[in-house]
């Protein structure tokens, strides 16, 4: 390990945690001269990954690290980090399994991996689920903020499909309080007579739920038993995929 560079990259770390920081503060935490720290800091500077506040003297992070992380969230693709995960929630269960992402306020299924089941329930990549009837539409509301919720069904027409088809905003927010509870959602017969799907919430960097794991099959095949198995693997790998993508890498 090339030490000059684990400093510079601790001290970012440091700057980062409390905002600003002088090369006092930065030499006390680091535990060694300031000299060091004021090369380090020159070096950074140079680079434009710190700067100084001229009035109080203190480094905070440079504008170079903002560019930087727009280039990760350019490349940063969540199909690409969930896939091994999908495929290992298929062969831990042996249903199909697909990933659904919010885009321009809708859900649609990006990714999916079927199952060798003789039923094969598997959703389409491009198909647009409902949020009102749908495990991962449901899923991914019950994180949002309320501001939010109220935007989108403002105008929403609750179309019924079957007679387990939530078509209030009252129910549906007890719905989402549930799932908000258990950590999954649940589609029992909602959309389709005869079929159940699964969702549980993938988190990104920042906290927030954009996206989810799904899982469809027959209501023989998805029983109290199998729920409780099948959303202990989705929330496991859910849990991983999460981490990939930088969830609770900060936070306290």
């Amino acid at each position: 390990m090339v030490q000059s560079l684990a400093r510079g990259i601790e001290i970012l770390s440091i700057i980062q945690e409390r905002g600003s920081a002088t090369i006092v503060e930065v030499a006390s935490v680091l535990g060694v001269d300031k000299s060091t720290v004021s090369r380090l800091m020159a070096t950074l500077m140079h680079y434009d990954m710190v700067s100084i506040d001229p009035v109080s003297k203190k480094y905070r992070l440079g504008f170079r690290n903002l560019y930087l992380s727009e280039g990760v969230k350019k490349n940063f693709n969540v199909a690409i980090v969930a896939r091994p995960y999908l495929y290992k929630i298929c062969d831990d269960t042996k249903e199909s399994v697909h990933l659904a992402a919010m885009g321009n306020r809708k859900m649609y299924i990006v990714d999916q991996v079927r199952s060798q089941r003789e039923y094969n329930l598997s959703a389409q990549i491009g198909m647009i689920e409902a949020w009102h009837c749908s495990a991962v539409g449901k899923c991914v509301l019950a994180y949002k903020p309320p501001s939010f919720i109220e935007d989108i069904f403002r105008d929403y027409d609750f179309e019924h499909y079957t007679s387990n088809t939530i078509t209030t905003y009252q129910n549906l927010e007890k719905e989402l309080k549930k799932i908000r509870e258990q950590g999954y959602a649940l589609d029992d017969e909602e959309r389709t007579l005869g079929v159940r799907c699964l969702a549980v919430p993938v988190f990104n960097y920042s906290g927030n739920v954009s996206c989810c794991i799904g899982i469809s099959a027959p209501k023989e095949q998805i029983t109290e038993a199998t729920i409780k198995k099948y959303t202990l693997c989705m929330k496991k790998y859910g849990s991983q995929i999460s981490k990939e993508l930088g969830y609770g890498l900060y936070r306290s």
